[in-house]
């Protein structure tokens, strides 16, 4: 893991009071995650000194949230609780995959791993509660990547740059 997405990970499972067993018993679980992903994102960015990709990022995420909820109110997909008419895609998961995915396009892969997993558990607990269907999810999921490649970019390493010394394992277990 790299250290961007351990330090991003770490940060968004302190922020949250997430440990994995509470985390994993509570459907609301990723009420908090949802905000604590992009924040933490945003903090492993700068704390890198690259204000470019925080920048890239907040566009990013401002544009894939104003566009779900701009889709939510045009699709007019009842939710399975029957609460309203806004279920796709899920508001929850934009906030959680925008990061994963900014961190994907920016970064590769690799660091993004622990980013997707994080945001897969905020739409399971979406899907858990019954305010959202996997189809939901998944919209949302497509949504942020679309914008995150459409305005990060990939970054360029510079030759000769010093690599991040720092490395940080997390270890969460979550009994299914």
């Amino acid at each position: 893991m790299s250290p961007l997405s351990a330090l991003a990970l770490w940060a968004a499972c302190a922020m949250a009071g997430a440990t994995g067993s509470v985390a994993a018993a509570d459907p609301h679980g990723g009420d908090a995650l949802r905000f604590a992903l992009p924040a933490a994102t945003v903090a492993a960015e700068l704390a890198r000194s690259d204000e470019t990709a925080a920048r890239q990022y907040a566009a990013a995420l401002a544009i894939a949230v104003g566009a779900g909820e701009a889709l939510k109110r045009a699709t007019g997909i009842e939710r399975p609780d029957r609460s309203n008419e806004r279920s796709f895609p899920s508001g929850h998961a934009v906030w959680a995959f925008s990061p994963a995915a900014s961190v994907h396009r920016r970064h590769g892969l690799a660091p993004a791993v622990p980013l997707y997993l994080a945001a897969t558990y905020v739409g399971w607990t979406r899907v858990h509660a019954h305010r959202h269907r996997w189809a939901d999810v998944a919209g949302a999921a497509l949504l942020a990547a679309a914008v995150s490649w459409w305005l990060v970019e990939p970054r360029r390493s510079q030759p000769g740059a010093p690599r991040a010394a720092l490395a940080l394992r997390i270890t969460c277990t979550v009994p299914l």
